[in-house]
């Protein structure tokens, strides 16, 4: 098996430290400040755990998973700490519009979280390497300009490879690994550091006298097969060889959005005009997709940047632009209705519990079937 069997190339998108940057974005006043973002169990007032944090915490030694009450106490010194919990709407609008940024750059993308993607550019680049690069560079230029958000990105022959990339120089990085120092690259790196090799794994490893990534490129297969079993065994060798064969495929999606800048702050439904490009896009996006939507919602962000949601469920499936004009435009109004006085910046139109156009096609049975 070769590293460059497939002669690909794959970036890895990684959103620095998505959460809190959400938070710094719409709170500019807190970017030098320690932010930890919490989830609050409601039982005291610092029950609960922390879900992230930007590095000026991590480097006071907040971790995410710790308890927010041992947090404060670690930033105990600093009155200026940020303690929030978590926006998830508005989270999620922020990785929908800058998911849509990369999907522009490559017709192979798998997302695998709201702040991670892997893009196959090799039909872009036909292994150009400095091609990619400078995909690479502008999709970070897009994301910055458009979000005021930076992301790190790797590049490498495989996803396995383009995941340590990114992996290597955060936040605000942009490491290329070629196929040629895939070796150089990662033979130093501690066993640990391998993406797939966890706490348990490492130690097991370490008691092998493996510490060292090289170590377990050159170990005996068999022997990690009897440690580690028939599957993981010669799989963590060929890791640490990097070698991945695993392909960048579109996951299933469970949703669909497009959001606009409205021109003028609005406090009342005014702004169809700019809606309605909106809802065709969706409307063609769905149909090349060949996707029906279950549901129709909207997304307003106010003048003080938090994220509002409406959504109805529709009697019957749909890809119809002129269904979720309709539908958007009565939840505006209803919005608009119960916030009197609230400004919206920016909009947008969601469609969700997606399907397969054939699956909404089953055909009613005949008599001769129904009896049959």
């Amino acid at each position: 098996m070769s590293l460059s069997r497939d002669a690909r190339t794959i970036l890895a998108v990684d959103l620095d430290y998505f959460y809190a940057q959400c938070e710094e974005v719409r709170k500019p006043e807190i970017k030098d400040k320690p932010v930890v973002i919490c989830v609050f169990s409601g039982r005291t007032e610092d029950s609960g755990a922390v879900s992230t944090s930007n590095y000026v915490a991590r480097r006071l030694g907040v971790k995410s998973g710790i308890p927010i009450i041992l947090a404060k106490r670690i930033l105990s010194k600093n009155i200026d700490a940020v303690f929030l919990p978590m926006d998830r709407d508005y989270y999620d609008a922020v990785s929908e519009r800058i998911m849509e940024i990369l999907r522009s750059h490559s017709q192979k993308m798998e997302q695998m979280s709201v702040d991670e993607a892997y893009l196959d550019v090799t039909e872009y680049t036909r292994g150009d390497y400095s091609s990619a690069e400078k995909i690479a560079s502008t999709i970070k230029r897009r994301i910055l300009e458009a979000e005021h958000f930076t992301c790190s990105v790797g590049i490498g022959p495989n996803k396995l490879v383009a995941k340590m990339a990114v992996d290597a120089k955060k936040p605000d990085g942009l490491t290329m690994i070629l196929p040629d120092q895939v070796r150089s690259f990662l033979d130093p790196l501690p066993v640990g550091k391998l993406f797939g090799v966890g706490p348990k794994t490492e130690e097991k490893l370490g008691a092998m006298g493996i510490k060292i990534v090289k170590d377990l490129a050159n170990c005996d297969e068999a022997r990690l097969s009897s440690i580690f079993g028939k599957n993981l065994g010669p799989q963590l060798k060929l890791s640490a060889q990097g070698i991945d064969d695993d392909i960048v495929q579109e996951r299933e999606q469970e949703q669909l959005s497009r959001i606009v800048t409205l021109k003028q702050d609005a406090r009342a439904f005014n702004f169809e005009y700019e809606l309605a490009p909106l809802c065709r896009d969706i409307s063609e996006r769905l149909a090349a997709k060949k996707l029906l939507c279950k549901s129709v919602g909207i997304i307003a962000i106010t003048t003080d940047l938090k994220t509002k949601n409406r959504a109805r469920t529709l009697d019957a499936p749909t890809s119809s632009e002129a269904k979720f004009m309709e539908v958007g435009s009565e939840l505006f109004n209803s919005f608009f209705d119960e916030n009197e006085g609230i400004g919206v910046r920016r909009a947008g139109i969601r469609v969700s519990n997606l399907i397969k156009a054939a699956d909404s096609q089953m055909k009613n049975p005949t008599l001769a079937e129904f009896f049959g």
